[in-house]
Order: C-alpha cells, then sequence, then structure tokens
C-alpha cells in the first residue's frame, strides 16, 4: 500500500508525494536538473582571447580597455583563464630572471588556479589563474596574484603547499 495512499497523511505529507510523484515527470531523479530558466541562461562573459606564440608581445601586455582581442565565451565556457610558462637558469652562483616563453589568454569551462615548478638548473614555471567577470584576464596573472613568479620563492612553493596540506583541518 502507497504511503500516499494509506489515509494518514497530512497537508504536508500530501505536499511530498505529490511533489515526488511529479518529480519523476521531469526528471529531477536525475544526477543534475537544471530549470528551463536555467538551461537557457544566456553566457554573456568575455575574455582576451589571445597567446604570444601568435599575437607575440601584444599579447603579453594588455591594458584592461584594450578591444584588439576581446571575445564573447561560448556555451558553458564561463571562466577567464591565463596560463604563463616561464623559465629560469641557474650556475653556482646566479639564477637569471624569469623569462616568459608563452602565454595565452581564452575562455573555458574549468579551470584549476597554481603553479607547478619542475627541474634544477633550469626551472620551468607552468602557472594558471582563473576569474570570472568581463575580461578580467588582462593582467598577466587574471587579475590576481597565485604563486610567485620569483626565483628564489618558486623553489618553496611545493613544501608550503605540503606543510598546508599536513596541517589539521
Amino acid at each position: 500500500m502507497s504511503v500516499c495512499a494509506d489515509g494518514m497523511g497530512t497537508a504536508v505529507l500530501a505536499l511530498v508525494c505529490l511533489a515526488f510523484g511529479s518529480a519523476s515527470a521531469v526528471g529531477i531523479t536525475q544526477k543534475e536538473h537544471k530549470t528551463q530558466a536555467a538551461a537557457g541562461k544566456v553566457n554573456d562573459l568575455g575574455c582576451f582571447v589571445c597567446d604570444t606564440m601568435e599575437d607575440g608581445d601584444r599579447c603579453a601586455i594588455i591594458n584592461q580597455s584594450d578591444t584588439l582581442w576581446r571575445t564573447r565565451c561560448n556555451g558553458d565556457r564561463r571562466i577567464c583563464t591565463v596560463k604563463r610558462f616561464s623559465y629560469t637558469t641557474s650556475t653556482e652562483n646566479t639564477t637569471s630572471e624569469i623569462r616568459m616563453w608563452y602565454l595565452e589568454r581564452n575562455c573555458t569551462n574549468r579551470c584549476e588556479p597554481g603553479c607547478i615548478v619542475i627541474g634544477e638548473r633550469t626551472k620551468l614555471y607552468a602557472c594558471t589563474a582563473c576569474c570570472e567577470k568581463p575580461y578580467c584576464n588582462w593582467m598577466s596573472r587574471a587579475g590576481g596574484d597565485f604563486g610567485p613568479f620569483h626565483p628564489i620563492l618558486a623553489p618553496i612553493l611545493p613544501l608550503i603547499t605540503a606543510i598546508a596540506y599536513a596541517l589539521p583541518s
């Protein structure tokens, strides 16, 4: 016998039964449900879209008011990103300035901010920044400081991360 039909239901139980009875009809039991308004939401985000391999130094240094690479994002791409690849070289006594090798600005649907540093004498830095406001990826760090670009600080980033994960929450 159904809980909804046993005569013991109150107004609240009737509403719950009505809600669950109609849930299967509209697909709420699926993993993800979007209302028609949410599914039809227009993506009005715009980001700067360029890279240094094709666009050179003009992409590396952008002013917030530049219009050259302003692009509307499509579909579920609702995050602006900046990906920066840099390197340093070291000898026994000196470390070079950080030199940028490649920089890309774009729209994406998924972004994990942070830096990865690889190497000993030649250190490679792969850094990603994310932001969600219109044309926020104009700075080389996408509107925020997300990791060291300094040759002295960058090597200790993995140590800081390991300590942070080891601390009790």
